[in-house]
């Protein structure tokens, strides 16, 4: 199994599948030297991302790919899935699961710019026309949920601004739905700003693709064959020196970097 994200966001797809499934062995792909996705353009994403699959299918017996990142899941999916021959598993922001959720009527939907402006969002919310939807683009999130990961306190004043188009609406949304993976790493400090007036109820779509998996390995008996649990990165930086603390937890047996270029 090839799980592939440009930060650590991946990883919190990581932590549910391991849960769900102890005994598969991985190859998770930090692509660090693209990150963040949500600044790249599409076709700069689907090249990376058929790079990404072609260079670590040559290396490793990958018999199917988990794209734990919105951005990438949105842009490049359906066209990974026509060009490979195994399975391609994505995930996307809970749109439908929020619209069975909402009260008032009023979601709230977190992304990158990438992920927001992508056909299959826009699609989506298009299509939603009983809910009002109210969206926060950014890509600073991303960046900050990384520099947590590896000790850095998250600035409080840096996430009102962030959610500063939301803190005068007269009734926010009840329902919210973190369409980033980096997003769940977050999900403390972003309560602590968006609670204040009302209770929300917060949904991403991390249980959704573990359950995808789980049932598509159940059904189809694929055996995945890589022995040990491997994370590669593609750039040597400081800054990837200090994640190794926060790697322990994972038990990687292998840790090495790969050249993409």
């Amino acid at each position: 199994m090839l799980i592939f994200d440009s930060g650590v966001g991946g990883l919190s797809v990581l932590k549910n599948i391991k849960k769900i499934l102890p005994k598969i062995n991985y190859v998770y792909m930090l692509d660090n030297e693209a990150f963040p996705y949500g600044n790249k353009t599409e076709l700069f994403i689907l090249q990376r991302s058929i790079k990404i699959i072609n260079i670590i299918k040559k290396i490793y017996p990958i018999t199917i790919v988990v794209i734990a990142c919105n951005t990438v899941s949105t842009i490049a999916l359906s066209i990974l899935r026509n060009k490979f021959n195994f399975p391609i598993i994505g995930i996307f922001p809970a749109i439908d699961t929020a619209e069975k959720i909402t009260k008032n009527k009023i979601i709230g939907l977190i992304a990158t710019k990438a992920t927001i402006n992508s056909f299959y969002t826009k699609n989506k919310i298009h299509k939603n026309s009983s809910n009002t939807i109210k969206i926060i683009s950014t890509n600073k999130l991303a960046s900050i949920a990384e520099k947590k990961i590896r000790g850095t306190t998250v600035s409080q004043i840096q996430l009102k601004n962030i959610f500063k188009p939301w803190t005068n609406l007269s009734i926010y949304p009840d329902t919210v739905i973190l369409g980033c993976t980096h997003f769940s790493l977050l999900k403390k400090e972003i309560k602590k700003i968006l609670c204040v007036k009302s209770s929300i109820h917060f949904i991403d779509s991390i249980n959704i693709i573990t359950c995808q998996v789980k049932n598509y390995l159940d059904q189809s008996k694929i055996k995945t064959s890589i022995k040990k649990n491997i994370f590669l990165y593609s750039k040597k930086n400081d800054n990837f020196k200090k994640l190794l603390v926060f790697l322990k937890k994972y038990r990687f047996e292998v840790i090495k970097y790969i050249n993409l270029n």
